[in-house]
């Protein structure tokens, strides 16, 4: 009984920590959300309302709508744990209730024992009848242990009342928490409305002259395809400078431990940013504001703050680095059969030839000047063919 009681004990003391690490980690993914927001906020209420940027206004009010939407789910799950929270303490203070109202009972039964036996002239009494001196030491004893049983049966009272005051001002406080949890969810679901109004008058204006926007994506979608060209261009070289062995790289060993363990890490690698959200993803799509658009992406498009800079995402060697018209400069970086790509850097820190470890910075993202956007474009290929970085990286 002892036993199952500390495995008890042990079980609620891990699931309390596992609870507390995940109320710390959702409460600092929600204050960096919070903080991308400010930034959108702050950029959005600084820009321009001329048509060269309304653009990128749409984007910015799209991807703060996106921001609140992750936060409303954060704080969704925040709620979850403090519900879950709440109907353990909710049990406990039961539980506390039932073990307080025995010991009271337990304790008058004493009482009333003690009274039916009424004074200590009757203690003494019982003592001085005894039959010999053995026989009273043990009835001596017997009064010790039995105001011993009162005392510690009086003192697990109190212990018990005060571990339900404070079960009790827990549950106020977990209450508190989530009503105010509930009503921020609450503001910010209004707030999203008026996001959502002011996004349709943006693309409503967009769509006035389409045509022109749409020349726009495509010049744009021209100098990145360029630049993937390039990509593919040295990767094929790549490929042909080197003979095939099933359908890969002929490989050192080294490099074949390396190829080994990237594909090992399928869906485990870390992100090329500490800290971004995805604003376009893998393959042919809808420009996400000018419908009409296409775009055909490589790779994923991840929007990050200016302060944040490219890493690599596992162990590799510097392969290439191209620098386009617009001095803006894409890494290339293998790993064994695999390359990553790392394009829109306005600074780089490596060279071509030196070996990167796993998350190793390689650049600085460059940062719109126009519409101050900080994005870092990154592709993943295998044995020349894209793949989807959202299969290989962690919660991409």
């Amino acid at each position: 009984m002892n036993l199952f009681r500390l495995l008890l004990c042990f079980f609620l003391f891990i699931v309390t920590d596992l609870r507390s690490q995940s109320k710390k980690l959702l409460e600092k993914q929600k204050i960096e959300i919070q903080n991308e927001i400010k930034v959108i906020e702050q950029k959005l209420s600084n820009s321009s309302k001329k048509k060269g940027v309304i653009i990128a206004n749409a984007e910015d009010l799209n991807y703060k709508i996106k921001l609140q939407q992750n936060l409303i789910s954060n704080i969704n799950n925040q709620l979850n744990l403090i519900l879950k929270e709440i109907d353990d303490n909710e049990i406990q203070l039961s539980n506390l209730k039932n073990k307080e109202l025995s010991l009271k009972e337990e304790l008058a039964k004493m009482l009333l024992t003690g009274y039916k036996k009424k004074s200590n002239l009757n203690k003494l009494m019982f003592i001085f009848s005894s039959s010999s001196f053995q026989q009273a030491y043990k009835r001596i004893q017997y009064f010790k242990q039995y105001a011993n049983f009162q005392s510690k049966t009086l003192s697990k009272i109190k212990i018990t009342s005060s571990e339900i005051e404070n079960v009790i001002i827990a549950l106020d406080s977990q209450k508190t928490n989530k009503q105010l949890l509930i009503n921020e969810n609450e503001n910010i679901k209004k707030e999203l409305s008026i996001q959502f109004s002011d996004l349709n008058e943006l693309i409503a204006e967009v769509n006035k002259d389409q045509k022109k926007y749409k020349n726009e994506i495509k010049e744009k979608q021209k100098l990145s395809r360029e630049i993937d060209k390039k990509i593919e261009k040295l990767i094929r070289e790549a490929l042909a400078n080197s003979k095939r062995n099933e359908g890969g790289f002929k490989l050192s060993e080294e490099a074949q431990l390396i190829s080994k363990n990237f594909n090992a890490n399928k869906g485990r690698l870390p992100s090329p940013v500490i800290r971004g959200n995805v604003v376009l993803g893998f393959g042919k799509q809808p420009h996400p504001i000018v419908k009409t658009a296409t775009i055909q992406s490589n790779g994923v498009r991840i929007r990050t703050s200016s302060d944040i800079e490219a890493r690599t995402i596992f162990d590799g060697e510097v392969y290439s680095i191209i620098v386009s018209k617009n001095n803006s400069r894409t890494v290339l970086i293998q790993h064994g059969n695999f390359f990553t790509v790392y394009k829109n850097l306005s600074q780089t820190y490596v060279s071509k030839g030196d070996k990167l470890k796993t998350k190793e910075v390689i650049g600085k993202i460059a940062t719109d000047p126009l519409n101050g956007q900080t994005i870092l474009s990154f592709s993943i290929f295998y044995n020349g063919v894209p793949q989807n970085p959202r299969t290989w990286i962690y919660k991409l």
